[in-house]
C-alpha cells in the first residue's frame, strides 16, 4: 500500500503515453569563425541602427553617409562597454581626444551583445573589422581606403619578415592602422618594440584602442604601455615624429587604398611635398605616396614592409619609386605579387602586393620578385621566384616581361623593336566622374548649344567596325547612344540652357561626386588631344583596336594612343593598328596584361607603353 507521500509523488509522475517516433534534429557542423563573425557583426550593426543617435560629423569619417555615421556614433558605446567589461582603460590622455569623446558619448548597449563580442574578439576572424565592413558600404570605404587584412595574409608577411629582417625592430609604425591587424601582430611578434598606430579614422582607432586580448604580447603581458595611438596623417607624422624614434625602425602595414580621383588637389600637393624627390605622378593613389615617403625616410638600419596595390610597378607615375629601388643596390628588395583571383581585399577593385625593403648592407643585395599562390582560407606561398642583378638602366616597368638580365637579348630587342611608348603617347581617356551627366545623346545635345559638346566614345562595342569615322559616329548618335561630351567653361554657365542643366546636376548631387568636387568648377572637364587609336583595356582573349579618324574624345573606360612622330600620322596609325590587331600583336598585348580570376585580361597604360613594336611597323 502506498503511503500518502508515495501517492502524492506518484501523482506527479507523467502518465504513460503511446509510442511515438520522435524526429531528431539533423546534425549540423560547428559554425565557422567567418560565419560567427558575420552573424555577430549583423547583430551589432542592427543594434547600432536601432539606437538612432545623432550622426558623427562628416569630417570624422569622410565618404560615409548620415545613416552610416549614426551607426558609427552608436558603436562608440559598444566599444566603451567592451573596454569596461575587459578592464581596458579608455580615459587615458594617451588616447586622441576625439577618440575619447566618441567612446564617452555612445549609448549603452545590451550586456549580452557585449559579452558575445568579447568572446569573439580574439578569434581567427576579426569581428571588429567585420562590424565596420557591415556598417560602412564598400564603395564608401574607398575615400579613406579602409580595407582590412586577413590573418592568412599576415602569416605570409610574417614569413617574409622572419626570413629577411636581420634584426628585431625597436620601433614599428603602422600607417593607416585601421582596427589594428598589423598593430596587434607587431605587439606579439616583437615584445620589446614600441608600436605606433596611425590613422585619421577615429572609429577604427577607437576599436583598436579597446581590444582586450589583442594587445597582449607573446609573453602574455599587457602591451598597452608600448602602444602609441595617433589620430594623424601618416605623411605629417613621418616628418614630425619619425626622426626621434628609436632605431632600428620598421614601417609595417596596409596603407589606405584611396585612389587618386578621391584625393583633393590640396592633399596631393602635401603628399608631393612629403615625398620630395621620390614624389610619384599626380595619378598615384594614397598608398603609393605612403610608399614613396616611407622609402625616402628610411635610415641605414631601417626597413619597410607594406601591403599595397601593385599598379605603381608599371604605371608611369611610379617611375621615381622604381628608379630609386633599382639604384638602392645595398638594400634587399622583395616584391610579392598576389593575383587578382585571390581576392586579398574584396571590393577594393585592385590587385595587391607586398613590398619589402631591408636595411642597408655593405654588399650588393638582389631584387627578387615572387608570384604568390594560395587563398585566404588555406594560406599563401610563393609559387615562382626570380632574383635580379640591378645593373644598367632600370627597366621601364617592374614585371617579368621587362626583367631580362641577358644583355644580348636586350641588345637584340633594341635593334629590332621599339616600345610603344616611344612611338605613341598612351593615356586614359577623360575621367568625368559622372558619365551619365557629362555624356549626352543627340536629343539632349539639341537642348543646349551644340557647340558646347564634342564627339566622344565610351564603349568600343558600340562601334561596328574597326574605324570610328564621321559616318560611324553619326550612326551612334542617331541610335540614341550618349556620344557627345559636354565641353563647358565657367563662362558657359551664363547660358540659360546650361544653367538649367547645371542646376539639374546639383539637384542630383553630381557636384559632390569625388572627381567633380575636386575641380575648381565641378562641370569643367580636363581637355585632352584626341588620340589616333583607341583600345579597350579589358578582354577575354584579346584587345579591340579602333582607328579614331573622327577625333572622338574617349572617356577613362578606354585608352588612347596618339602618334608622336610628325608626318603621315594616319598611315603610321593605320600600320600600328593593323599590327596590334594581328595575332602577333595580340600576343604581345596579352604578355603585358594581368589575368583576373574570371579569366579577364586587363592592360594598364604603363604596361601598354612597354609593348614592343617591330621597327618595320614603326618606321615604314
Amino acid at each position: 500500500m502506498l503511503s500518502y507521500d508515495d501517492a502524492a509523488s506518484a501523482a506527479l509522475l507523467p502518465r504513460a503515453q503511446p509510442y511515438q517516433q520522435v524526429e531528431m534534429p539533423l546534425w549540423e557542423p560547428p559554425e565557422s569563425a567567418q560565419a560567427a563573425a558575420d552573424r555577430l557583426a549583423s547583430d551589432v550593426a542592427r543594434w547600432c541602427r536601432k539606437a538612432a543617435v545623432e550622426p558623427l560629423p562628416l569630417a570624422a569619417v569622410p565618404g560615409t553617409n548620415d545613416r552610416e555615421r549614426s551607426q558609427l556614433a552608436a558603436l562608440g558605446g559598444m566599444a566603451r562597454a567592451m573596454a569596461r567589461e575587459a578592464g581596458v582603460e579608455t580615459t587615458s590622455r594617451a588616447l586622441p581626444a576625439e577618440v575619447r569623446k566618441w567612446l564617452l558619448e555612445g549609448p549603452e548597449p545590451p550586456w549580452e551583445l557585449v559579452t558575445r563580442l568579447l568572446a569573439h574578439v580574439d578569434s581567427s576572424v576579426d569581428p571588429l573589422a567585420s562590424i565596420y565592413e557591415r556598417i560602412v558600404a564598400g564603395h564608401r570605404r574607398r575615400q579613406l581606403g579602409t580595407f582590412f587584412t586577413a590573418p592568412s595574409v599576415l602569416e605570409y608577411i610574417k614569413a617574409i619578415l622572419d626570413a629577411s629582417l636581420p634584426t628585431t625592430p625597436s620601433t614599428v609604425v603602422d600607417p593607416g592602422a585601421g582596427v589594428g591587424a598589423f598593430t596587434t601582430a607587431a605587439l606579439k611578434w616583437w615584445p620589446n618594440a614600441r608600436v605606433h598606430s596611425i590613422d585619421v579614422n577615429l572609429v577604427t582607432l577607437g576599436l583598436l584602442a579597446v581590444r582586450p586580448k589583442g594587445l597582449k604580447g607573446a609573453d602574455g603581458k599587457d602591451s598597452q604601455p608600448r602602444l602609441r595611438i595617433r589620430q594623424q596623417d601618416f605623411l605629417v607624422w613621418l616628418t614630425q615624429r619619425w626622426p626621434s624614434e628609436g632605431r632600428p625602425r620598421l614601417i609595417l602595414g596596409n596603407p589606405p587604398y584611396t585612389r587618386h580621383q578621391q584625393l583633393s588637389s590640396g592633399i596631393k600637393a602635401r603628399a608631393q611635398d612629403a615625398c620630395a624627390d621620390l614624389a610619384p605622378g599626380m595619378r598615384a593613389g594614397l598608398s603609393t605616396y605612403f610608399l614613396a615617403a616611407g622609402l625616402r625616410s628610411l635610415g641605414p638600419q631601417d626597413s619597410l614592409c607594406l601591403l599595397i596595390p601593385y599598379n605603381w610597378i608599371e604605371a608611369d607615375y611610379g617611375r621615381p619609386i622604381r628608379n630609386h629601388l633599382w639604384k638602392a643596390v645595398n638594400r634587399r628588395v622583395e616584391l610579392h605579387l598576389f593575383s587578382n583571383q585571390e581576392g586579398i581585399f574584396p571590393g577594393a577593385q585592385v590587385g595587391a602586393m607586398v613590398v619589402f625593403v631591408g636595411p642597408r648592407t655593405k654588399r650588393e643585395e638582389p631584387m627578387t620578385i615572387h608570384h604568390v599562390a594560395g587563398n585566404l582560407t588555406d594560406g599563401f606561398a610563393a609559387s615562382t621566384s626570380r632574383a635580379l642583378t640591378r645593373t644598367g638602366m632600370p627597366p621601364s616597368a617592374f614585371h617579368s616581361g621587362s626583367w631580362n638580365n641577358d644583355s644580348s637579348s636586350r641588345s637584340y630587342r633594341r635593334a629590332s623593336e621599339i616600345p610603344l611608348g616611344e612611338l605613341a603617347h598612351v593615356r586614359r581617356g577623360v575621367a568625368t566622374g559622372a558619365n551619365r551627366f557629362f555624356l549626352r545623346n543627340f536629343s539632349e545635345r539639341q537642348k543646349i548649344n551644340p557647340d558646347l559638346t564634342i564627339r566622344a566614345i565610351s564603349k568600343l562595342r558600340d562601334v561596328s567596325s574597326n574605324v570610328l569615322d564621321l559616318e560611324a559616329h553619326e550612326t551612334l548618335s542617331k541610335a540614341g547612344i550618349s556620344c557627345w561630351l559636354l565641353a563647358l567653361t565657367e563662362a558657359s554657365s551664363n547660358d540659360p540652357a546650361v544653367a538649367s542643366l547645371l542646376e539639374e546636376g546639383v539637384r542630383n548631387g553630381i557636384h559632390e561626386r569625388y572627381l567633380c568636387k575636386t575641380r575648381s568648377s565641378w562641370y569643367v572637364l580636363e581637355k585632352i588631344v584626341a588620340p589616333d587609336l583607341l583600345i579597350g583595356p579589358m578582354g577575354k582573349q584579346g584587345f579591340r583596336i579602333v582607328s579614331n579618324s573622327v577625333g572622338a574624345i574617349p572617356t577613362n573606360t578606354l585608352y588612347g594612343m596618339r602618334m608622336r612622330r610628325n608626318g603621315n600620322t594616319e598611315a603610321d596609325a593605320g600600320r600600328l593598328a593593323e599590327w596590334m590587331a594581328s595575332e602577333e600583336g595580340q600576343e604581345a598585348l596579352r604578355m603585358r596584361a594581368r589575368r583576373h580570376g574570371d579569366g579577364l585580361l586587363k592592360l594598364e597604360p604603363g604596361s601598354l607603353a612597354t609593348v614592343l613594336i617591330p621597327r618595320h611597323v614603326a618606321e615604314s
